[in-house]
């Protein structure tokens, strides 16, 4: 009876590895329907949104520029010191009835008449001149007999003249101060003519001499007063007027802003244009474009001033940037792709739009919506770069991210990738000069405008190097260098500080006193 029981046993082992054999294969055969089924059916894919890697990512720093040095031309207007002129020097000197003893028994008598002064320019000073016309009389007194006497000039409508030039350093002190030193360079006759030269010959008197000499310390007495009348023209006052309105933020866009950062100011040479002082104040400046909302003013008073280098001239350079806004380099991709099919075994899957968005870690994240045989949002990433040849913003790297290459291979197998990737990537190529121009442009007019009545920006930059791009939160920055020119037009006369007329009056009057 034993026997049968082992045989029974044995038959149940062989039973059960059976099930487990049959089981297998049925597992086996629906794998590979199931397979089959998502090769050859419709899909919908929604793989989990791409998220910025961890840690914090700060933005590459951009190269220091060479400081823009800003020629600002300030002009002077002469008349002031013609007029403080016109008012200390006399018009007339002498005076016929007068004589003025040489020796003992020879003396002159004169009287002159200026013309206005004129203004000139010679060796970096300015000159001031003018003709003085005079009529003169030589006397000798014998020691027997009356005074005998002859003249020049008494009774003839050419009378004799002698020329007179001043000469007046001008320069602006470090505290902003108009410094003249005004000096008589020249008193001679006007000619070499004998309409010019006036002596007595039987008495052996040059009158001519007699009447420079004269003249020449009544007019040097004045010139310490036309000096100190000019010190009272205000200079610091306009300066900072203009220095502080460069100090604001010129508006680009509404969210992109240009500030000139203003620094040092030197003062190269004083030359003259129409009648007019002109002093070439150069300002150097670091200016930079800033991004995002109205950077706050940081408003410094005028520096003291400097000399300038001779090698300075007027020249701008800055990191000039271009915004590519991501709904716009979206709207870009999906007009180039959106239509394209990507078809296999029998199934097609079509690109129906395109965005384009920040990561948060650098990268940006391009959102392939799909429709047909294959329906979803397909992720994929990369990091822009500079194509500096073509001058062109372009992410080579562009490919799926790991949640979306997963959900494909698992749920997709018919759909060719490759294809996608490649059109994507050949499609994300953007043209920048375009981009930048418009930036160059706003900045430019930025540049051209009027800072306060009669001071006037102008300038002109050249976009130049590509340098990086930035993924800002809301636009792809593109950064490169330009370089051009800026300066100031200052056409406005230099006046006089409040009071300065009534001062002056009062100084005239006591010192001659």
């Amino acid at each position: 009876m034993a026997a049968p029981r082992r045989a029974t046993a044995h038959r149940g082992c062989h039973d059960s590895r059976d099930v487990r054999r049959r089981g297998l294969r049925l597992l086996r055969h629906i794998s590979a329907l199931l397979l089959l089924l998502g090769c050859g059916s419709d899909a919908t894919v929604a793989p989990a949104i791409p998220r910025a890697r961890p840690g914090t990512w700060t933005a590459p720093v951009l190269p220091s520029m060479p400081p823009s040095v800003v020629d600002a031309p300030v002009t002077y207007a002469i008349e002031p010191l013609l007029k403080a002129l016109e008012a200390e020097v006399p018009r007339t000197f002498g005076n016929l009835e007068k004589r003025l003893p040489i020796d003992g028994r020879k003396s002159v008598a004169y009287t002159a008449t200026r013309t206005p002064f004129a203004v000139g320019f010679e060796d970096g000073r300015l000159t001031l001149a003018t003709t003085l016309s005079y009529k003169a009389r030589g006397y000798f007194r014998p020691l027997i007999g009356p005074t005998v006497s002859a003249g020049c000039g008494t009774d003839d409508a050419t009378p004799p003249r002698v020329r007179l030039v001043l000469r007046s350093d001008l320069r602006i002190d470090s505290s902003w101060q108009l410094v003249t030193r005004t000096r008589v360079a020249s008193l001679t006759p006007a000619t070499t003519t004998e309409r010019d030269a006036c002596k007595v010959t039987f008495l052996q008197l040059d009158v001519t001499d007699q009447v420079v000499r004269s003249v020449r310390p009544l007019v040097e007495r004045q010139l310490p007063r036309v000096d100190r009348r000019m010190a009272r023209v205000d200079v610091r006052r306009r300066v900072a007027r203009w220095y502080a309105q460069l100090q604001k933020n010129f508006r680009i866009t509404d969210s992109l802003w240009l500030q000139l950062m203003p620094g040092s100011v030197a003062l190269g040479d004083i030359t003259l244009d129409d009648s007019q002082l002109v002093a070439n104040i150069r300002l150097r400046a670091t200016p930079r474009l800033v991004s995002g909302e109205k950077p706050a003013e940081l408003l410094r008073p005028l520096p003291s001033l400097n000399r300038a280098a001779s090698d300075v001239g007027d020249s701008v350079h800055l990191n000039i940037e271009g915004l590519l806004d991501y709904q716009d380099a979206g709207a870009i991709l999906t007009k180039k792709l959106a239509g394209r099919r990507v078809r296999r075994m029998g199934r097609t899957a079509t690109v129906e739009h395109i965005n384009f968005t920040p990561l948060g870690d650098g990268r940006v994240v391009l959102t392939a919506t799909l429709g047909g045989s294959l329906r979803g949002n397909l992720y994929l990433v990369g990091t822009p770069q500079l194509d500096t040849v073509a001058r062109a913003l372009v992410v080579p790297d562009l490919d799926f991210d790991v949640a979306t290459s997963d959900a494909l291979v698992r749920g997709v197998t018919w759909f060719k990738r490759d294809d996608l990737v490649q059109w994507l990537r050949q499609g994300a190529r953007f043209p920048l000069d375009n981009i930048l121009e418009r930036t160059r442009l706003k900045v430019e007019e930025a540049l051209n405008r009027d800072l306060t009545d009669g001071v006037r920006l102008s300038g002109a930059v050249q976009t130049g190097r590509l340098v990086d791009v930035l993924v800002h939160p809301r636009w792809l920055v593109i950064r490169a260098v330009a370089a051009g020119t800026l300066a100031l037009d200052v056409d406005r006369p230099i006046k006089r500080s409040r009071g300065a007329t009534v001062r002056a009056r009062t100084d005239s009057v006591n010192e001659r006193r």
